[in-house]
């Protein structure tokens, strides 16, 4: 009689234990590789998407920058009286390696980065002006400008008047010969006429005592303002001043840190309309650092700005998913001359 021992061993009779240890083990190893190359890849994906997103956020910037660093000193704000030597600092200059908790208006810049300043007639155009009055002993007067200029040129009024709506906003006069200039306050506008016939009389005054805002503005125009040798104003504009900085993240958020631009009243700490809204406008995420240098070729005359950008995005605990980018581009700054 046979036992149940002494019988041969068939394919179906099953696999002994240490053969289905071994297949249990090779199929661990295989999907233990899988599943890393699986987040290896995962991980790949998610970097390239960031790095997309910071080149992307970088050209942003970068945009934005060079856009209102050509507009630095437009309108002649840089010029001053025959003789004396240009002061490009009015137009455009940066705020180096700023300390922790450094102030843009109400808010905060973050800490070891850079504030560019810029000013100059950005965003509106440089009116050619009728007829104007000034009264150097006042220091008040008045310029008039038109849709439409005697010579036939067409002049869009939307921003000179949105500017006499809000007060206080600067009113850059520019002399006959374009060599000297003066700011002011705007006080009030006064519109006439309709279409190609419609006319602006914008009022200012030059009185340093009337506020911080009216001092702030005549130091922009020592020499000439009010003392009564700007001449006949044949141009107007409105003077902007916007500061670029880092805003510091906010881990609690989420919120990582941005480049963004504040306006504020030229050569003030006052925003523009007394407005925080007017302190943070966002231009791109994930920018990390801002630094900036001024080179003054050696005539003296000519200006760049070198512009370098750092931006990141990822977890900063984790080295694998962490993307770190640098662009840099230079612009020469027309206006200072």
């Amino acid at each position: 009689m046979r036992t149940a021992a002494s019988f041969p061993r068939t394919a179906e009779s099953g696999a002994s234990l240490i053969e289905t240890l071994v297949a249990f083990g090779l199929t661990v190893a295989v999907s233990a590789f899988a599943l890393s190359l699986f987040t290896f890849h995962q991980r790949l994906a998610r970097a390239q998407l960031d790095d997309a997103f910071l080149q992307q956020a970088q050209r942003t910037g970068h945009r934005e920058l060079r856009r209102s660093l050509r507009g630095a000193g437009r309108g002649g704000i840089v010029r001053w009286m025959p003789g004396q030597e240009p002061r490009p600092e009015l137009a455009a200059f940066v705020e180096k390696d700023v300390a922790s908790g450094h102030p843009v208006g109400a808010l905060t810049a973050a800490e070891g980065t850079d504030v560019l300043v810029v000013r100059g007639v950005m965003n509106g155009p440089l009116y050619w002006v009728e007829d104007s009055a000034v009264d150097p002993a006042s220091g008040r007067g008045w310029v008039e400008v038109r849709a439409e200029t005697a010579g036939g040129v067409s002049q869009s009024l939307s921003m000179l008047q949105d500017a006499g709506d809000a007060g206080d906003d600067a009113l850059l006069l520019v002399a006959a010969a374009g060599a000297t200039h003066a700011v002011a306050p705007i006080t009030e506008v006064e519109a006439s006429g309709r279409g190609r016939g419609r006319m602006l009389r914008v009022h200012f005054h030059g009185d340093p005592s009337r506020g911080p805002i009216a001092a702030a503005y005549a130091g922009m125009s020592r020499g000439v303002w009010p003392a009564g040798r700007m001449g006949a104003v044949v141009r107007v504009g409105v003077l902007e001043e916007w500061r670029f900085y880092i805003r510091p993240g906010d881990p609690g958020s989420g919120r990582g840190p941005q480049l963004a631009k504040a306006r504020f009243y030229p050569g003030t700490e006052i925003a523009w309309r007394r407005r925080n809204s007017s302190l943070l406008q966002p231009i791109a995420d994930d920018i990390v650092d801002l630094d900036v240098t001024m080179v003054r070729a050696a005539d003296g005359r000519r200006f760049t700005a070198n512009l370098v950008s750092t931006a990141r995005a990822g977890d900063p605990a984790s080295a694998a998913l962490r993307v770190e980018r640098t662009a840099s581009s230079v612009v020469r700054l027309r206006n200072l001359r």
